[in-house]
């Protein structure tokens, strides 16, 4: 059973609170193993210190991130998959974008979400395709606030034109985005068109995106 809506939002905190501190990665892989989850955090922490420090991982820290993306992609606990996709959110120097993208495409909204924090934590291009696909059909406006972030954050050409389709989109589920949509198009392209000037975005949309004269990116009717 998906767990309840404040419960997934709660989780990351919870563990945090529970967690041990001072743990070496092979004790929190043996916690983890036995069924401690909390230590899912923890190991996330360690990662994290190690690489704020900037030492090198170590044969069992690297076994350690392997554990957390297993886990993230394949444990039947949806609580514990976001809190491992947010521990190798921590992790800035390893590529896990595969992971997170990996994440989007769950069922569960929780996953989702966690896997949209991490991608806006850790932007990367190799991501935006996946980005795109979640902005046309995601229903929970928490995830697309962070979808739109990451893609802020990549700030490519095909990130920005999913900008501006967020932007020209008047439908109810991008209204919380379509002004963090405005300030990111307007720092990306260094134009500074009002947020009601349309008119001028969609003379620039088009002269960028469609060079025949066609449609540029467009957003939906209200």
């Amino acid at each position: 059973m998906m767990p309840s809506r404040n419960l997934l939002l709660a989780a990351p905190l919870l563990a945090l609170l529970s967690s041990s501190c001072g743990s070496s990665p092979q004790k929190l892989v043996l916690e983890v193993r036995k069924g401690e989850t909390y230590s899912i955090v923890e190991l996330g922490r360690h990662l994290a210190a190690r690489e704020a420090d900037e030492l090198p991982f170590t044969k069992a820290e690297h076994g350690a991130i392997e554990l957390l993306r297993e886990i993230a992609t394949s444990d039947p606990g949806v609580v514990n998959r976001m809190r491992a996709i947010a521990a190798l959110a921590s992790c800035g120097k390893i590529d896990n974008t595969n992971v997170f993208v990996a994440g989007l495409t769950s069922k569960y909204w929780g996953v989702r979400w966690e896997s949209a924090k991490a991608l806006s934590a850790r932007p990367d291009p190799k991501a935006v395709p996946a980005l795109v696909k979640i902005l046309q059909k995601e229903k929970e406006r928490i995830i697309l606030l962070d979808v739109v972030e990451a893609l802020s954050r990549i700030g490519d050409e095909g990130s920005l034109k999913a900008l501006f389709a967020v932007f020209f989109d008047r439908t109810p589920r991008h209204t919380d985005n379509r002004m963090k949509a405005h300030a990111a198009i307007c720092r990306l392209t260094e134009k500074n068109y009002g947020f009601n000037d349309v008119d001028e975005w969609v003379k620039y949309a088009r002269a960028k995106f469609s060079p025949a004269g066609g449609e540029g990116p467009s957003g939906g009717e209200e």
